[in-house]
């Protein structure tokens, strides 16, 4: 139970890092200060606005768990993709390989791998490998 609070901690936070380097992406695309303003307040809420309409757990139109973590996903990836856009490189790196990690581990508690219940897995039939 511990590891699955960790999971959505970090699902969350990523999310609003994502909300963030969106605003951030933005502001280098605009080309004037009203530009860099509309740009920067527009891509995050259009990211929040898609998240809290079909991933967020109070969703009026929720998606799958599974739907849930691929829209998830397609946004840290874009996040990701603006950061590398920017030449933020490291930033966007490590971003990424969090994402990754945050996502395989929500995946896999999401189809069951993480909690042993697959019997053709060693761990979730008692075996041990």
């Amino acid at each position: 139970m511990m590891i699955r609070g960790i999971s959505t901690v970090g699902r969350y936070v990523l999310v609003a890092g994502a909300c963030g380097a969106l605003a951030w992406w933005g502001v280098d695309l605009g080309r004037s200060w009203v530009g860099s303003l509309i740009l920067a307040v527009g891509f995050p809420a259009l990211a929040a606005v898609t998240w809290g309409n079909f991933a967020s757990p109070w969703a009026p139109q929720p998606l799958s768990a599974l739907g849930r973590l691929a829209l998830e996903a397609l946004l840290l990836a874009v996040a990701t993709v603006g950061l590398a856009a920017m030449g933020q490189w490291i930033v966007a790196l490590v971003f990424g390989a969090a994402s990754g990690v945050v996502v395989l581990a929500a995946y896999r508690e999401e189809s069951g791998v993480a909690s042993g219940s697959d019997p053709g897995h060693p761990v979730g039939n008692g075996l041990k490998g």
